[in-house]
């Protein structure tokens, strides 16, 4: 299940100039393009499932126009999504809510517009954030796979600030009244400039242990590699990867 994490509206208030879309004065208060967010901020949940992607569920922002208000007529709303696609624009006089959604993680810079009877357009930026968590899980495995993830933001912006990394190893009981043998595991996180973090553990028979790390400012492709260096051929995994942003306000 997806999990968003709330954050506090954001609303982007543009008061209009001369020779722009026309505002009007509501009771002493002047408005124009009103642009709002319930969030300014998603991750992308992605589950793996013995080693096969079972689950991709984008980030999601719903943008919403319904409190502009303007002297002319506003025909079309619209959102550009700041990662190379076109404008998504909708009739005004039909709907007032642009929902977009992301497929990659990265910060954004979407521009928020609307257009009147007389092609005037006006517009507005807002910065939203998209993250990403990575659960990978594997059962009576004796040979692990690789599990593989993309740093790189879905556009010409920063990379993430850091991931951060649980991975969990098990060594199931074996069969009551056998005495059960431990495992020795070794993990590696290789990024494009080669080996960036590394461990070892000796897992004792019926244990579970945790390694838990972060990295900054990744880039590029990474692989996470676990593998059984000693002992039984079974053990239970799950992997557990945040590709993290810092928020802007």
């Amino acid at each position: 299940m997806k999990l968003n994490t709330p954050l506090i509206g954001v609303v982007i208030l543009m008061t209009l100039t001369s020779g722009c879309l026309g505002s009007v004065q509501d009771q002493g208060k002047e408005a124009g393009l009103i642009v709002t967010t319930d969030f300014n901020f998603d991750r992308i949940q992605t589950v793996y499932e013995q080693g096969e992607l079972t689950e991709q569920e984008p980030g999601v922002i719903q943008f919403d126009f319904s409190s502009s208000v303007f002297i002319d007529e506003i025909l079309s709303f619209g959102v550009s999504p700041g990662d190379g696609r076109e404008d998504i624009i909708i009739d005004a006089n039909q709907v007032q809510e642009i929902e977009v959604t992301y497929d990659k993680h990265g910060y954004y810079t979407v521009e928020a517009f609307a257009i009147d009877v007389n092609g005037e357009r006006e517009s507005t930026e807002i910065i939203i954030t998209i993250e990403q968590e990575i659960v990978w899980t594997e059962t009576n495995t004796g040979s692990p796979e690789i599990l593989y993830f993309d740093a790189d933001p879905g556009n010409e912006l920063p990379s993430p600030s850091y991931f951060i990394l649980n991975s969990t190893v098990e060594n199931p009981s074996s069969i009551i009244g056998i005495d059960g043998r431990s495992v020795s595991v070794s993990w590696s996180v290789v990024n494009p400039d080669g080996p960036c973090l590394s461990e070892s553990r000796d897992i004792e028979d019926g244990e579970t242990t945790t390694w838990n790390t972060l990295h900054f400012s990744p880039v590029g492709m990474h692989e996470l590699e676990l593998a059984i260096d000693d002992g039984q051929d079974a053990i239970n995994v799950e992997h557990k990867v945040s590709i993290r942003y810092e928020l802007i306000e």
